[in-house]
């Protein structure tokens, strides 16, 4: 059967294509601009934009370097995909063409979300910026230093002042720096040479502020002014100052309620329309998708015993879902958000089925199944934590009869080749599904 262009270039890059698809795959590219655009896309996400900003020199003291695979007539457009993305790297990434107002001295598995230059070295101004994750160190030109914790979101207005929206952050402000200031929704915090530490949730409705040297001023939008000095600790909401008893600093532990949690104990599984469970499963992944012809779309099944639980007593339930990815298609050519259903089964036969070589036809069907929720999953976010709680999900549990819960997950929206994951209990780095259950006192 012959290869479509998004498959020759899926074993391309993946280092699976044969001499013979090689050559395919150039014969179609000298004579489609279509496919030449989408190779380049793919090179320059193939390739990690800081080794190649920090290799520059090498992309021209070594023009004749070739990438595994490659024959002679497909190198000009590897070349120039690894030409554009050092020039994005040097000039777009490094150098910031306004004014600038300080540098990114240290980028530590940082995740950025900004117009700004964010690569270490990368001068930066004013402007917006959203550390989704990791730590990275600021560097101001008027000397004060930040580092910054993900997630955290700043706006930056000079080399003396920024906006602290949320994050956790440290200071250092030397002499060259003093009148440093951080304005927050409570008020200003104004630095008179010192260093100090803020921590602002995004979900808690107070700050804690302490002072690990020097002095600062806390001017609360309430118009009281309060100075902090070495050791000393507060904490500010929108109304007032508190004394704040944390001595190690360590911020306060989250108490929740009683929570009783279930496991799948490995009753899971995936079904592949056209039943290449062997070509198409992974043990380690709960797999879901929704492509056009459909030969390989999936759906995820899984369930927990509750024959020891008095699901009438339930108050709250909660399926908790770690989305990961399987390693299997390509992002780039999906939506950028996909939406999935998660379905509750019968308490009947359909709750009977094997754990391995399930075959589609067999397997409980979506439209014999009861809604329970939907949720969004970004193609640029392939690692996160799903949880869902809805009032479907209670009632389908208290009125489960037969010890069994059941459960289907099938994706909404039509894609490509990427195939959707979330962790088995035989992941190796994130936890399988877990049923969280809060039961009357």
């Amino acid at each position: 059967m012959k290869k479509t262009n998004q498959e020759l270039l899926n074993c391309y890059f993946q280092g699976r294509a044969s001499e013979e698809e090689v050559a395919e795959l150039e014969k179609r590219m000298l004579v489609d601009s279509e496919l030449r655009e989408l190779y380049l896309q793919e090179a320059i996400l193939e390739t990690n934009l800081k080794s190649i900003a920090l290799r520059a020199d090498d992309l021209t003291t070594k023009p004749n370097a070739k990438p595994e695979r490659t024959s002679s007539k497909i190198l000009p457009f590897f070349g120039a995909a690894a030409a554009v993305i050092a020039l994005i790297s040097m000039i777009g990434f490094n150098h910031y063409s306004g004014k600038s107002v300080g540098t990114i001295l240290s980028s530590e598995l940082a995740g950025w979300q900004s117009d700004q230059p964010t690569i270490e070295g990368g001068e930066f101004g004013p402007g917006t910026f959203m550390l989704q994750k990791g730590v990275a160190t600021l560097g101001f030109h008027s000397g004060a230093e930040m580092v910054l914790e993900g997630p955290a979101h700043i706006e930056v207005l000079s080399e003396m002042q920024l906006v602290f929206h949320y994050g956790d952050a440290s200071f250092n402000v030397p002499e060259s720096a003093v009148g440093f200031q951080v304005e927050t929704s409570y008020g200003n915090i104004v630095d008179h040479g010192t260093r100090f530490s803020l921590s602002f949730s995004q979900n808690e409705q107070d700050a804690r502020l302490s002072v690990g040297e020097g002095e600062v001023a806390i001017h609360h939008s309430n118009g009281k002014v309060k100075h902090l000095y070495t050791d000393e600790k507060v904490r500010i909401d929108e109304k007032q100052f508190y004394p704040d008893d944390d001595q190690a600093a360590e911020g306060g532990v989250f108490v929740r309620e009683p929570l009783f949690t279930r496991g799948t104990n490995g009753k899971e599984t995936s079904i592949v329309y056209n039943n290449q469970r062997k070509k198409r499963l992974s043990p380690d992944f709960l797999m879901v998708k929704n492509a056009a012809p459909g030969d390989v779309n999936r759906r995820a099944l899984f369930s927990f015993d509750t024959s020891d639980i008095d699901l009438g007593s339930v108050t709250v339930a909660r399926l908790v879902l770690n989305a990961v990815p399987t390693g299997l298609g390509m992002v780039t050519n999906m939506p950028k958000i996909s939406e999935f259903a998660l379905f509750g089964l019968q308490d009947d036969e359909c709750e009977q089925w094997p754990i391995s070589g399930l075959r589609w036809e067999n397997a409980p069907k979506v439209e014999e199944s009861k809604r329970l929720a939907s949720f969004p999953l970004q193609r640029a976010e392939q690692r996160s934590v799903v949880t869902l709680d809805t009032p479907e999900l209670l009632a389908f549990l208290k009125a489960d009869q037969s010890g069994e819960v059941g459960f289907l997950i099938d994706c909404e929206t039509p894609g490509s080749s990427l195939v959707h994951g979330f962790a088995s209990s035989q992941h190796r780095e994130a936890a399988g599904p877990v049923l969280e259950l809060v039961m009357k006192k």
